[in-house]
């Protein structure tokens, strides 16, 4: 820690210029200052996310990591989340439930992803029926990709609530930009099958490309697998077709289009009365709309428009106790849940049987640990579920088959407007407004169709206070009809000591809505196409269930402060951010989002400080290094003040992170070698938890022969550590997984 505060403090002194004049940060001259440091126009790095303004990395309120297409290629990785291990403090999980892969920052559940945004060209990709992202769904091929943007820390006050810790903001290539034919096979030890087509053209003003891709894996092996074998049944299969289609007009007038339809299959493990594979099959599409108009080099506008839309198919056959379909217990859970699952107790049974009284019952429940209330009303369900036997108490251990299903069908229609000002040379401002409904189908999860409907206000100005002090003021108000209104700001101070260098000074606000699943749960699992039972049912609902009303949940709240240093040099050519950091949150939802999970509250608090360093070097016009470290020290609490032991939210965290990456770049040929090293990883308390490193080696070959460019490529892992990355199935049979590649442009 002591080192990196010594860097913010040094490197400006060490790399700094102090004969830089005032005249010299005017926006008319920063180009010739930029030639000072051999750095023309297009070295000057820019980013768009953070506050919705295009502004150079020195004058941006926000830590960014830009993950351009020549890092993509080149560390050659399979899916999304894996590009997510090069960013400081973001570490990559995996559902043991859902088998999803999932991305923290800092901090969240290792099996839902709810507390970062992902969007693809501005289209949110968060789920609002049941807070998550799902990697597999996206329909965007990595070749496809030219840059994301990751803005690590909140930013609600640019994008709404669930931007709470951070946002990822894939952003995809102009299809005049890949015209031309892109084959691509990948094979590998894991049942890796991937395979992709691409195809773009371009007739006068319009741009076009069509993109196919299919991905399978066969997934972990399981902990109990030999070497080998695959003893853990987790694989799956995605594919997607998309169009982009990008068309200029006269007059500044641009319209970008896209659509997507994809379908997947994954595998799910089997729960305890399932009698078949509860597997999900799915199936999304998409269709997005932006008009956008420069009506001079001082205003821009732009529309934004999209309709998306998820069914996921989730069916299994079950073999359950019979009583637990009993609606006398359904109706029993709904006014004494502690009771409704004592009552399956033996001895409660027999006691009811034996014609026990309400105050004996409480008796009985109180000297086996388990003290409860027992009402006469009670008394009365309990009796009339033996009443149901038809005076056979044998009958209650009579099991039935029958069928389940987890359906559930997200749409989404969301517009927005935004528009883009600069006032003076030192003014500039946006705004918009956007307008976004939710709705979510579901007999299990909400008894039918629910509906969330959000209205967003945002803005952001950025003011030249003096030459050298930049002024951003940010923040969204919103209001939705599940969750109360929320305000979310940001103020960011950045002192620039050349225009490629600068400190910045951060203070930011955010919230998580609390999803339609825990703030608004109608939440039954229905067994219908029952077999011969002594309820005579036809089909039925399990005892246990979530009902509307049930809860009433605050947003997840942050505060964070940051004190960062960025700079970009010419010699020699690195570029550098440092981060200091704290983040307080408040009311945290981390109990899990089950069905038996009936008490959730949002009654958790964590602290979180540490630091991160991110350096990209290119040391020679063939050779760049690639840098990123976190320290991270997490301290958890419940609302009344006291600590806490490890928790769901802490699961995904290491305490200490380095990635280090070094890539060559020859004639015909390219290396890439990568090093991941985490440390007290998925830590059960406060000690030492786990230690994951990880060895990445990636080689291509390429060739031209005529139009066409054929090209071959291998990718190793290398696993230096046995331990299972966050759940004890999370583990291969062999260290070493592999695959190698056959790709054709011309």
């Amino acid at each position: 820690m002591a080192m990196l505060i010594w860097a913010l403090v040094g490197i400006p002194l060490l790399w700094g210029s102090g004969n830089a004049t005032a005249s010299d940060f005017d926006d008319k001259q920063l180009p010739d200052f930029a030639e000072v440091f051999g750095l023309g126009d297009d070295d000057i790095p820019v980013v768009l996310t953070a506050t919705r303004l295009r502004q150079p990395r020195a004058e941006v309120p926000a830590s960014v990591t830009v993950i351009e297409a020549e890092q993509i290629e080149a560390w050659n990785v399979r899916t999304l989340p894996e590009l997510m291990r090069f960013v400081p403090g973001m570490f990559i999980g995996h559902g043991d439930d859902e088998n999803n892969a999932s991305i923290a920052y800092h901090s969240s559940s290792p099996s839902v992803m709810r507390r970062l945004q992902v969007m693809v060209d501005g289209r949110s990709v968060f789920k609002s029926g049941i807070a998550s992202v799902v990697w597999d769904d996206i329909p965007i091929a990595l070749e496809d990709i030219q840059r994301i943007e990751i803005t690590r820390g909140p930013s609600s006050a640019t994008y709404g609530s669930n931007s709470f810790q951070g946002v990822i903001n894939i952003i995809s290539k102009h299809p005049g930009d890949t015209l031309g034919v892109r084959l691509r096979y990948r094979n590998g030890n894991q049942g890796e099958d991937d395979s992709l087509a691409s195809y773009s053209w371009q007739d006068d003003s319009v741009s076009y490309r069509l993109t196919a891709q299919l991905n399978a894996s066969n997934g972990f092996d399981g902990i109990d697998s030999t070497k080998g074998a695959d003893d853990l049944r987790d694989s799956s299969r995605h594919g997607f077709v998309s169009l982009n289609r990008t068309q200029g007009f006269e007059g500044g007038w641009q319209l970008n289009t896209q659509a997507a339809y994809k379908a997947g299959h994954t595998d799910i493990r089997q729960g305890d009365f399932d009698q078949g594979y509860p597997d999900q099959d799915t199936r999304q599409g998409m269709v997005m709309a932006k008009l956008s108009r420069d009506f001079s080099a001082n205003h821009s506008s732009s529309v934004r428009a999209y309709w998306q839309y998820d069914d996921r198919t989730q069916e299994t056959s079950v073999r359950v106790p019979t009583i637990l379909l009993d609606p006398n217990l359904y109706a029993l859970y709904r006014n004494n849940p502690d009771l409704a699952r004592l009552a399956l107790n033996e001895s409660m049974i027999n006691a009811v049987a034996s014609g026990a009284s309400a105050e004996q019952l409480e008796a009985l429940a109180t000297s086996a640990g388990h003290p409860v209330e027992v009402s006469n009303s009670d008394l009365d369900q309990l009796q009339a579920m033996l009443a149901s036997t038809g005076g056979d108490v044998a009958n209650l251990s009579q099991e039935v088959t029958g069928q389940t299903n987890w359906n559930i069908a997200d749409e989404r229609v969301d517009i927005e407007f935004q528009d883009t000002r600069r006032w003076s040379n030192s003014l500039r401002t946006v705004l918009g407004i956007n307008m976004r409904r939710d709705q979510v189908t579901s007999e299990t999860y909400f008894g039918g169709k629910v509906n969330n409907d959000t209205y967003r206000v945002f803005g952001n100005l950025e003011w030249r206070s003096y030459d050298r002090v930049i002024v951003n003021l940010g923040g969204t108000y919103e209001r939705e009809d599940a969750n109360d209104d929320a305000f979310s700001p940001r103020i960011g101070l950045n002192l620039l000591l050349t225009p490629q260098q600068s400190i910045r000074l951060i203070h930011s606000e955010a919230v998580r809505s609390p999803d339609l699943l825990e703030q608004n749960p109608n939440y039954t699992v229905a067994v219908s196409g029952l077999g011969d039972n002594y309820l005579g049912l036809s089909e039925g609902q399990f005892f246990i269930h979530q009902w509307p009303e049930s809860r009433d949940l605050d947003h997840e709240r942050i505060v964070s402060t940051e004190v960062g240093y960025y700079g970009r040099f010419s010699d020699p050519d690195i570029e550098i951010d440092l981060k200091l950091f704290q983040e307080h949150m408040t009311h945290l939802i981390s109990d899990p989002i089950q069905i038996q999970s009936l008490a959730i509250s949002s009654d958790t608090q964590m602290d979180i400080d540490g630091a991160e360093v991110q350096l990209n070097w290119r040391m020679t016009p063939t050779d760049w290094i690639w840098l990123s470290s976190a320290y991270i020290n997490v301290e958890l609490k419940g609302e009344d003040g006291v600590q806490r032991n490890q928790r769901v939210d802490t699961r995904l965290s290491a305490k200490d992170s380095v990635v280090a990456s070094w890539h060559h770049q020859g004639s015909r040929w390219s290396l890439t070698g990568s090093h991941f090293w985490y440390d007290a990883y998925n830590s059960k308390y406060s000690g030492k938890g786990n230690r994951y490193r990880r060895y990445e080696v990636s080689l291509k070959v390429f060739d031209r022969i005529g139009r066409y460019n054929p090209w071959l490529g291998f990718h190793l892992q290398h696993l230096v550590d046995d331990s299972s990355l966050v759940y004890a199935n999370q583990r291969y049979s062999t260290n070493n997984l592999y695959n190698v590649q056959l790709g054709l442009n011309f």
